[in-house]
């Protein structure tokens, strides 16, 4: 039986979306995890929630975390794992219950980085039309490359798999990135790829097993979509380089919606440029965090 870390986690997402990721989580088949709970909000109820899932097999280990971001949070995991493997996912994700079997065992039989499962939507009401685009499923952290297994550019933190073994723990995400402070500041997961590629690790994407991410009605309003482009610009400027989408395939929603939203992006994409003259990237990143 693999032994593996998996680690999610909380910035301010509900305690039902958090709980309903937990049962998913102790509902993993074949594997022996120890599950790194980091809550950057203090509740009893999910401690004793964690508690009580705890089994021979799985068990939870909660804890509360001051950090300031997505980036910084993941790098106190990685600082905790105790495995080779580290498992990703988000307090707002559902896990298939074979999940994380298949991440490690692809992590270990073929000598991987990095790997990335299927992320499928969980919707909460109906979804308009403009929300099933291809577009949109960057923005929503969807991704659906088919059933097979195959190289990736980047893959989605709500399913991550890491081979701490291979890489070392000496590889961390870029503080710069991801969501803090309340914005939707984005990158993380994109810009820890491409560092791990240029060390000369492979990166893959896995179709035989799903996750489903939940997507709650405010991020339905057209506000909040406008304003995921404009970080994602943002984000994109930071890092530097052009827009690269994982689902290429274009339809003719995608071209309305990209109409529509694309002016967001460019002025995030322009912020970000400029933020990144001022604080140049550096190419050994280290976390900032080490309580």
């Amino acid at each position: 039986m693999i032994s593996v870390t998996i680690a999610l986690t909380r910035y301010n997402e509900c305690d039902e979306l958090l709980q309903q990721c937990l049962e998913s989580i102790a509902a993993q088949k074949n594997v022996r995890a120890e599950v790194l709970v980091l809550d950057q909000n203090k509740c009893p109820d999910i401690r004793n929630l964690c508690l009580s899932l705890s089994s021979g097999n799985i068990t939870f280990d909660y804890n509360v975390i001051h950090a300031r971001g997505c980036a910084q949070a993941r790098n106190i995991a990685m600082r905790r794992c105790s495995t080779d493997i580290l498992l990703w996912t988000d307090p707002d994700v559902l896990l298939a219950t074979d999940w994380a079997e298949i991440l490690c065992s692809t992590l270990l039989e073929r000598n991987l980085a990095v790997v990335g499962g299927k992320i499928l939507p969980h919707w909460h009401k109906s979804p308009s039309w403009y929300m099933k685009t291809n577009v949109m499923a960057d923005h929503y952290s969807l991704i659906d490359l088919g059933p097979e297994d195959r190289e990736a550019d980047r893959i989605i933190g709500g399913s991550m798999g890491i081979n701490v073994g291979l890489i070392g723990k000496n590889v961390f995400f870029d503080e710069k990135f991801g969501r803090k402070d309340g914005t939707l500041l984005g990158g993380v997961d994109a810009e820890f790829c491409q560092r791990v590629m240029r060390k000369g690790f492979s990166v893959y994407y896995v179709g035989r097993t799903e996750a489903f991410h939940q997507i709650p009605q405010s991020r339905m309003k057209l506000s909040w979509i406008a304003r995921k482009f404009y970080y994602g610009g943002m984000s994109r400027g930071m890092r530097g380089g052009w827009p690269r989408a994982m689902n290429k395939k274009r339809e003719i929603t995608d071209y309305i919606v990209l109409g529509a939203f694309t002016p967001f992006y460019l002025f995030g994409l322009l912020k970000g440029k400029a933020k990144k003259q001022k604080s140049p990237l550096s190419a050994n990143v280290k976390p900032t965090y080490t309580g």
